[in-house]
């Protein structure tokens, strides 16, 4: 298990994140902040559902332990209610508004567009791409425009655990039959995915913040999958 310093195309399959590493997350927030100062400037008795979405995404993000008897969407909208004072149903509402359904609109604009074409090249090739996120995802990789072999995303029963647990790269391995040493796990954070990637035992590639650098690694993979010399 270590960083990927070969060529992606030698692995059997790449389990990639969705959020921050297949669109840039930064740019999305930004779109969604002046969504969301506009919405609530014209409706200030409810601002308090804004300060609620921020804090549904602090308690995601801190999230340590997997879900019990309940779904663990719903442990989470039920312990935000109780921080903010506000029902969970107000609190789903708020977070399915805010956070799943209206950044669908804008995301193909902030799609990572050297991720979208090694995504297809790596397809092209017979290499297996899944997606392996904490949010859900079927939809937001419809509204990039990418096709997965398989999704695992935490808010799903069968999985109920947020990264860097690495049920979801296990359930990979379970469902396909592939080792460690056939993944590469590709994200945009070490401490959740290449932790992840770590304690599963498999190789993962932790793409940088910058655009340009982004762009840098991608014309090395473009230049692998011509076979060309790295």
């Amino acid at each position: 298990m270590s960083e990927c310093r070969g060529s992606v195309f030698s692995y059997k399959a790449v389990v990639w994140d969705l959020d921050g590493t297949l669109y840039y997350q930064n740019k999305m927030r930004v779109t969604m902040l002046w969504k969301l100062v506009s919405f609530y400037a014209l409706h200030p008795l409810r601002i308090k559902e804004l300060f609620a979405v921020r804090k549904f995404r602090k308690v995601r993000e801190l999230w340590d332990r997997p879900a019990s008897s309940e779904s663990l969407e719903e442990e989470q909208y039920e312990y935000t209610a109780k921080l903010m004072g506000l029902s969970p149903e107000t609190v789903r509402e708020a977070v399915e508004t805010w956070i799943y359904d209206k950044p669908l609109k804008y995301i193909r604009a902030c799609r990572d567009e050297g991720a979208a074409r090694l995504f297809s090249l790596l397809k092209e090739k017979g290499i297996g791409c899944y997606i392996f996120s904490d949010y859900p995802i079927e939809e937001k990789l419809e509204a990039l425009g990418l096709e997965a072999d398989g999704c695992y995303a935490a808010t799903d029963k069968r999985l109920g655990v947020l990264k860097p647990d690495p049920r979801g790269l296990e359930l990979i391995m379970e469902d396909t039959g592939f080792k460690p040493g056939d993944l590469l796990m590709i994200g945009d954070r070490d401490s959740k995915d290449g932790e992840a990637a770590r304690r599963a035992g498999c190789d993962y590639l932790i793409l940088p913040k910058s655009r340009r650098a982004r762009e840098k690694k991608y014309d090395l993979y473009e230049l692998q999958s011509a076979g060309g010399r790295a």
